[in-house]
């Protein structure tokens, strides 16, 4: 009986973890940009000083139970710390539905070399395992960037390193982070280092471009985040993700100077979108523009 239920207690695991994660962006939102300690000094009210008790700060519950208000000095906590904290919870939970509980449905089968020609192994376990952490670390650092640029705070090019050297050691160790390789070679196919450096690559010379076009001057941040992209997801991705991304900024700017209405995300959030619409629905896309097989 335990058994037909442990998914789902899985996933809502990993949706409680997202929402840790998401509280520790908020953090990360807050003081990088500010040139202040990740870890000192501890959570604490901003009017008060006094530290938040640890079951205070439980995502999203310990601001309900507090009733927005601190439990010190009574002064309004912002509702976006727990609106950032279910957020990331529920795309923690998005990705685990998704990509876990489907064994990798959502994506395309890597091909693999064999003596009667391309074979496409399933994934084990721990290479799903592997894929989630993946691209969940790929969406944190979007998110955080995009926060930041919504507050118009100034991305610091720091906040992508992380991700970047993940991505780099990810890519030469493992081959299966990379489901839909840059190429395929006679007599097998290119290890994940080539992949991850094809995707960067491509997706550095896109991003750049395409911020200068949107911009009129380089902008670091769409340009590293666009290469974290093609690092992570491949060239496939940047070439269809980034220009989507752009249409959907310049269209929404458009309406918004027109109807003096709407919302005007910047790019880096369309990037955001644009990747977990890709993750989510990477195979049949993959099938569709590239042909792929599995």
């Amino acid at each position: 009986m335990l058994e037909s239920y442990l998914p789902w207690i899985i996933a809502l695991w990993v949706a409680a973890i997202g929402g840790a994660v998401g509280s520790f962006l908020n953090v990360v939102v807050y003081r990088v940009p500010a040139g202040m300690n990740l870890s000192q000094p501890g959570s604490h009210c901003p009017k008060c000083k006094h530290p938040i008790r640890w079951y205070d700060n439980v995502p999203v519950f310990g601001w309900l139970m507090l009733g927005g208000r601190c439990r010190d000095c009574g002064v309004w906590i912002p509702v976006r710390y727990p609106a950032v904290e279910a957020c990331v919870a529920g795309l923690f939970l998005l990705i685990v539905l998704v990509e876990g509980l489907s064994f990798g449905a959502n994506l395309p089968a890597r091909p693999a070399g064999a003596i009667t020609g391309l074979v496409y192994p399933a994934l084990a376990e721990e290479h799903v395992a592997g894929l989630l952490a993946w691209h969940l670390l790929l969406l944190c650092t979007l998110l955080s960037t995009t926060l930041i640029r919504f507050d118009g705070q100034a991305v610091p090019a720091k906040l992508f390193a992380p991700a970047l050297v993940t991505g780099l050691v990810g890519s030469i160790l493992g081959a299966f982070l990379h489901p839909q390789p840059a190429m395929v070679l006679e007599g097998g196919v290119s290890p994940g280092w080539v992949d991850g450096l094809a995707g960067a690559a491509s997706g550095a010379a896109i991003g750049w471009a395409l911020a200068r076009l949107v911009r009129q001057q380089p902008d670091t941040a769409t340009t590293l985040a666009a290469t974290t992209v093609g690092l992570y997801l491949g060239w496939q991705a940047t070439v269809v993700i980034l220009p989507v991304a752009v249409a959907c900024h310049g269209l929404t700017w458009i309406t918004a100077r027109r109807w003096q209405a709407g919302i005007r995300a910047s790019l880096l959030a369309w990037i955001g979108v644009g990747t977990i619409l890709w993750i989510c629905n990477w195979r049949p896309v993959a099938e569709c523009l590239f042909a792929t097989g599995g």
